[in-house]
This record gives structure tokens, sequence and C-alpha cells, in this order.
């Protein structure tokens, strides 16, 4: 056989044994490197290779740095025209972690791929060709989402580790176009220690999770699992009642974000509700949180005694628009089912909506200025916010009352934070939600306008359904 004939016959064994890592990474990772996956180590890896979207939650233990670095490196040596990405919130964190198991793995790795890629502070690129087959870690925070939208690639591969942590704006403004690309992948990686945010909707949101792969690992995932070193590590965590145990061990999301205004338990008990049957006596009461044209959503909350109806959403209205469309969707409403008034946020551009409301249209409004002083309960609150906020909490607290399975005001109601150190109850500022949830809690203040009435004040009047009363005795006198 000549040299060009043996030449081309060791490329095309190479090019075969090549094709084989591509179809099945857990051979890859054995002869590679000489590891073998787990299980569950196994179905993340799977799922990486086989899928566009994955988000991975689990305990500790598990494993989920190996699994990272052997995905990692199965797209660089399986891939041409290929750049992966390692994103997370704190660059120390990625250099002590992801990066750094990486740099493992290559020193394990067998001839002759450990001579194919120069290995950089922050870049690994292959010799051959480093401009278009390459991989490397960057921090992913809403001030970097401008040069995150610039990662494209034919095979666009991209993990985000510890996404608890990052900021929504990466995944939604910065990443969404990576699925512009022939052959992109985003993989998502994290403890699920919070019950919000972009990680969180990947799993709960009725409308976001659909579009994704899903991969569970708990603690009894662990390669190395046995039983007494789980029966320590449960203790050091608190134990099965405690939030630590469900995140670290069994890889669940809480049931609430620490000092959280609503506890998920209630939140959940709300949604899961079908039972709740409003006072007929009660009126309707609507709630609006009217928004800038442009900015953020306009939100109507329709709420009937223990029950909320539902939410409309309008976008890009003016003041007058906007009125317009709630005087339409009242008169679309049957009579009885009409509210008995609409509390309005009325601060700023909503006073405009309020008074177009009632002198164009004739309705009963009720004017709401969140920083002003409460009206209840003067002693406990810090304002007229923190008070219908917190009348919120006590009516999902009560277990009688239902809510709608709408996922923004699910997320909302879970991430709004308070504090009480003062003696008073005082709800953060409303721009310390919008950074951790990427915006503005509207449907929670949509909600919580319509506790801003008293709740006698239109019983009675406004009741369609209460049976006439007569002075008998002065009818027959």
């Amino acid at each position: 056989m000549s040299t060009t004939e043996n030449i081309q016959k060791q490329a095309e064994e190479f090019a075969s044994l090549i094709a084989l890592y591509r179809e099945d990474i857990e051979v890859f990772a054995k002869q590679v490197f000489g590891f073998t996956l787990s299980p569950k180590q196994t179905e993340l890896c799977e799922a990486f290779r086989t899928h566009r979207r994955i988000s991975f939650k689990g305990g500790t233990g598990f494993g989920k740095t190996f699994v990272l670095a052997t995905c990692f490196w199965w797209a660089l040596i399986c891939h041409d025209e290929v750049q992966v990405s390692i994103l997370g919130p704190s660059e120390p964190n990625l250099q002590a972690t992801s990066w750094k198991e990486i740099l493992k793995f290559h020193d394990r790795m067998v001839s002759p791929f450990n001579q194919a890629f120069d290995i950089g502070a922050k870049r690994i690129s292959h010799k051959r060709n480093p401009a278009s087959c390459f991989g490397e870690y960057r921090l992913a925070n809403k001030d970097s989402v401008s040069s995150i939208r610039g990662i494209h690639m034919r095979n666009n591969f991209v993990f985000v580790d510890e996404a608890t942590g990052v900021d929504d704006e990466v995944f939604i403004e910065g990443l969404g176009g990576i699925f512009a690309d022939p052959n992109p992948k985003l993989c998502i990686i994290s403890n699920p220690s919070r019950a919000s945010g972009y990680f969180w909707r990947t799993w709960c949101d009725p409308d976001l999770s659909p579009i994704w792969t899903h991969v569970h690992g708990t603690f009894w995932d662990s390669p190395n699992y046995d039983p007494e070193t789980f029966e320590e590590t449960a203790k050091s965590y608190g134990g099965p009642t405690s939030r630590d145990y469900r995140v670290m061990i069994e890889g669940e999301f809480p049931l609430t974000d620490v000092d959280g205004l609503i506890p998920r338990e209630f939140i959940d008990a709300a949604v899961t509700n079908k039972d709740a049957t409003p006072a007929a006596d009660i009126p309707v009461v609507w709630g609006l949180d009217p928004a800038s044209a442009g900015k953020d959503t306009s939100v109507l909350c329709i709420r009937h005694d223990n029950k909320v109806l539902d939410f409309k959403e309008w976008r890009g209205l003016d003041p007058n628009q906007l009125a317009r469309k709630i005087h339409e969707l009242y008169l679309q409403t049957p009579k009885h089912e009409r509210p008995a008034v609409i509390s309005v946020d009325s601060a700023g551009l909503g006073d405009g909506v309020e008074a177009n409301l009632k002198r164009d249209f004739g309705l009963q409004t009720y004017h709401v200025i969140f920083k002003n002083r409460p009206t209840r309960n003067v002693e406990k609150y810090v304002s007229f916010k923190d008070q219908i906020y917190w009348e919120t909490r006590e009516w999902l607290a009560s277990e009688e009352v239902s809510i709608p399975n709408n996922s923004r005001l699910i997320e909302e109601l879970a991430a709004v934070q308070y504090d009480d150190g003062t003696g008073k109850i005082k709800v953060e500022e409303k721009k310390l939600t919008k950074k951790r949830i990427g915006r503005s809690p509207d449907h929670f203040d949509a909600l919580a306008l319509t506790f801003s009435v008293p709740p006698t004040r239109y019983s009675g009047k406004y009741s369609w359904n209460k049976p006439l009363e007569y002075d008998w005795l002065s009818y027959y006198s």
C-alpha cells in the first residue's frame, strides 16, 4: 500500500470514528477520556446530543460539571464550524468549576485529540481551523447582552451554568438569536434554588416549558452515592422538611423564594382550587394598572369576591385608547358581571386614564396612589401599596380563593419580596422586582388594586342577584 493510500485509509478510519462518536457520547467518553457515564449523566448527554433546548435541574453530587465538560469536548471534536460557549453569572466561578473541569478533561484526553487544540486562558481552539472551531467562556449578565447577541456559528452550542443566577435579559434578548443559526443548541444547567426567573419558567411556565427538553437529577443519581454519605448530607441540609433539602437533595424548586411576600404554597393552592364560589352579594371589582405606550403592559384584573375571573392585557395604548378599550370591555360584559367600581393606579398617565373613564364614559372609578398613606391598619404599613399588597397576601392565605394558571401572575406573586424590620411592612421597590424577573409586576399590581376599595363600600348597591326587600307592614298599612 502506498503512502498516499495509507494516509487516505487512516483519514477514512478517523472519519468513521468521529461519525461513531457523534452518534454515541457514551462511547466517546469511554474511548477519549476513559470515563464511564452514569445513567443520569448519559440521559443529559443524550438530551444535549439530540435536542436544541435542554434545561437541567438537579441537586448536589450529580456531576453536572462533569457532563458539561464531556459535552463541550464532544462538540469540539465531532463538529466543524462550531463554537461552544460556556456562560455564567460569575467569572471566578466559571474559572473554578466549568473551565477547570474542561482543562482536566484535556489532560486525560488520548492522542491524537490532545495534540489537536491550543489551550488558552479563556479560549480553546482547533489548531487546524482556530477561527471556526473553538470554545470559550464568558460572563453573562444584562450588561453583556449585546456581546452575547453576537454569538453565531453554523454549529452554535451554548451552555449556561448556574442558570438561576443569570439575568433574564441574557436569555430573552441575548440568546434568542442563536436559533437563527443552522444547528443551535442551548443547554441551561442549575440547582433549582429560586421559584421565579427564566430558568424556573423553562420548567413551570405552561407556555415556555413545552419547548424545552427536561432532565432532572437528584442526590440519589450521584455516581458515587452511598447511604452513609446521604444520611450525613441530608442532615447538613436540615432534613426532608427544609428548603435546602428540597433544592440540593431532591433537585426541586423551592415552594417559595426566600423572603417572598407570597409563600409559594399559597399560590399553588389558589391555582389548583376549582371549588371557589363567589358570594352572590359581593360585587365584581376591576383593578387597572396602566402603562406607558411602548413600555410595560397595561393590565386589568377582574375579581369577583374569592375568585379572579380573568386578566386582560394591552400594549402601546395612550390614555384615551386604553380608556376606550376598558369601556368597550365594560359594554361587552353582561350586566350582572359588570364591575361596581374600577380601581385605577392614578399616578402619572393613570390619572388621564381614570379621568377619561369617568368623564367620557361615566364609569365608577376609585382613585389610587400607591405612595399615599395606608387607609386601614395605618400602624402596620408604610404606604398604601404595602397595605393592598399585604391584603392580597392575606386573601391568598385563606386558601378559599382561586386564581388563573397565568404564568406571569404566578411568577410575579412568587418574586416580590418585603421587609418588616422597622416594625412596619414595606414591599420592595418595583425596580428591584423588575430587575429580578425582567419586567414590571403588572399582574400583581392589577390584582392588588382590586383590594384598594373598602370591602363593604359597594356591597348591596351593585348586587344584581340580591333579592328585593320590602317593608311588608308598611305595604299593608
